[in-house]
């Protein structure tokens, strides 16, 4: 589409109940991400209250189980509403915030709060062991992967296969990454649906990894580069603890001496992509959508000047088939075949996600810390207490995610605020929430969805206006509530869908017979006045729409 720099090309409201995406091209994760916390859906209502004054965010009423009832200078007091999930129990969540480590550390020790995130390094060793706290990691969307530049040493893959045998990814992590981080095997992490498909790269033999590349005449008595950035990049949190660490197991394990060299961050991304370092390189990927497309594309799609990319060739079609495939099923046989090709050609070899932790007092049930932050808070039981209480390093700004790109943010917001689609705790499978379904048309360039009967914990009902006017005000620099709030608010919406080009057309609300706070329309039967059309099919009458 002509001038569209984001992934949508138009959002339409056919009728009250229905809301059609027109993508610029297949996307087999359009599921994964609608269901990131930053894409929770605000009465329009609610929308012009924030536009005129950002403050309305404290109190925005969602479709969540929760609603604010209090906030203070440093916690913020949910309630459980009328219309809460099942799985959400907790009749009070509160929120607290603390920026330094220690103190939150010093309040789970106290037992003041039910959980914190990011403990201190001292405090985490000690809550190992105390029988009275329990320490729950956090997974994150991130890859670290050691690369290969130009020159004969590493142009064979098998010699890239036999250095990647040599690391001894356990030792690698218990010794240069942040504690609740995992090695890594795949690309993408297994916590990601299909991340772990297809056979794993070659894990640690060293004797194998010396033999290989004896045979292949590799010259040990060379110093190889190891070049990294000079400061943290996403994927790779402490580039200087992890090149000392490899370089220690090169010469431990391979009888290869490394010469590390640094480079600043901009320079090392722009050679990266470019296919000019020589020697060997480590690199990261984190991703926002939890699918393994966000690992792969950026490091063998979006970049096809990188060696990686031209080493990855027999892996492309496979990748560019699960980009465009919206069936679960068939996407995972598309990745683990990618899988199977990158082991053999490993243009990049993994070695570790990385990671992070949280502390809970021992008797927290169903404690649990998501790898996007939207941690199941409503679903814990503290003990007898009545109430669940964490605290974060940072204080949100409201109860919507859209314009708070932060896991502290989203931990608050996602109990208050629901999107079409979202995640049940402990997994990261796309599943409904506001939406019944969402299908895509044979291309997997439509996407329809149908809306359940939802209120507001103020009563309002949720119709498909309500979605478009949401996605509006996080796409389109021309609305009101982007204008109010400013472009790096919504930075979530530009890492997930794409900026927007230029201005969207001004929604105008669909027909419907239900006045704010009635009860919605029931959809309409198939064939008849109303129905949802199908995917890719054009609506009639009047239409709710936005495009980029």
């Amino acid at each position: 589409m002509p001038g569209v720099a984001g992934r949508i090309g138009r959002i339409e409201a056919p009728d009250a109940r229905t809301v059609v995406f027109t993508l610029c091209a297949p996307d087999g994760a359009f599921l994964a991400r609608l269901a990131h916390p930053s894409m929770g859906i605000v009465d329009a209502a609610q929308l012009a209250r924030i536009s005129a004054s950002p403050a309305a965010l404290r109190d925005v009423a969602g479709h969540g189980s929760y609603s604010v009832v209090r906030w203070g200078a440093s916690n913020v007091q949910l309630g459980r509403v009328g219309a809460a999930s099942a799985a959400d129990t907790a009749p009070t969540v509160i929120l607290r915030w603390a920026a330094d480590a220690a103190a939150r550390t010093a309040d789970v020790v106290a037992g003041s709060v039910d959980g914190i995130d990011a403990p201190t390094a001292s405090g985490l060793a000690a809550a190992a062991t105390n029988p009275a706290l329990a320490v729950v990691p956090r997974p994150l969307l991130a890859t670290t992967v050691l690369g290969f530049g130009s020159g004969a040493a590493f142009a064979d893959a098998r010699a890239r296969w036999a250095i990647g045998m040599g690391i001894d990814r356990a030792g690698l992590v218990d010794s240069a990454f942040p504690a609740g981080s995992t090695p890594a095997d795949h690309i993408a992490p297994c916590e990601v649906p299909a991340g772990c498909a297809g056979t794993a790269f070659r894990g640690f033999n060293a004797p194998s990894a010396v033999a290989t590349l004896q045979s292949l005449k590799f010259n040990f008595d060379a110093t190889y580069t190891l070049t990294v950035p000079d400061a943290p990049i996403p994927g790779l949190p402490d580039p200087a603890g992890v090149a000392g660490a490899i370089s220690d197991q090169f010469a431990a394990n391979l009888g290869v001496t490394l010469q590390i060299a640094t480079m600043p961050a901009a320079e090392f991304r722009a050679a990266v992509d470019g296919g000019t370092l020589a020697g060997l390189y480590l690199d990261g990927v984190a991703a926002e959508v939890a699918d393994p497309s966000a690992f792969y594309d950026p490091l063998f799609l979006d970049q096809p000047a990188s060696l990686a990319a031209s080493r990855a060739k027999s892996a492309l079609s496979a990748l560019r088939a699960a980009d465009a495939e919206p069936d679960a099923a068939a996407r995972e046989a598309d990745y683990a075949s990618a899988a199977g090709a990158l082991r053999e050609s490993a243009p990049v070899v993994p070695l570790a996600h990385p990671g992070a932790s949280t502390v809970w007092q021992a008797d927290v049930q169903g404690a649990a810390a998501s790898p996007l932050g939207a941690d199941p808070l409503g679903a814990m039981t503290a003990g007898d207490r009545g109430q669940v209480v964490f605290e974060g390093a940072s204080a949100p700004v409201g109860g919507w995610c859209g314009p708070q790109p932060s896991a502290d943010a989203y931990r608050l917001c996602a109990l208050v605020t629901d999107g079409l689609y979202g995640y049940a705790a402990g997994s990261l499978d796309p599943a409904p929430q506001l939406a019944t379904a969402c299908a895509p048309n044979a291309s997997a360039t439509v996407w329809t969805c149908r809306l359940r009967t939802a209120r507001t914990a103020d009563g309002l009902v949720l119709d498909a206006a309500d979605v478009v006017a949401t996605f509006r005000a996080m796409a389109d620099p021309s609305d009101p509530v982007h204008e109010a709030l400013g472009d790096a608010a919504f930075s979530a919406w530009a890492a997930i869908f794409g900026a927007a080009s230029g201005e969207m057309p001004a929604a105008t609300p669909p027909p419907s017979p239900a006045a704010s706070g009635s009860a919605a329309p029931a959809p309409a039967a198939s064939g008849s006045p109303g129905a949802a059309p199908s995917a890719g099919a054009p609506a009639s009458g009047t239409q709710a729409s936005a495009a980029p």
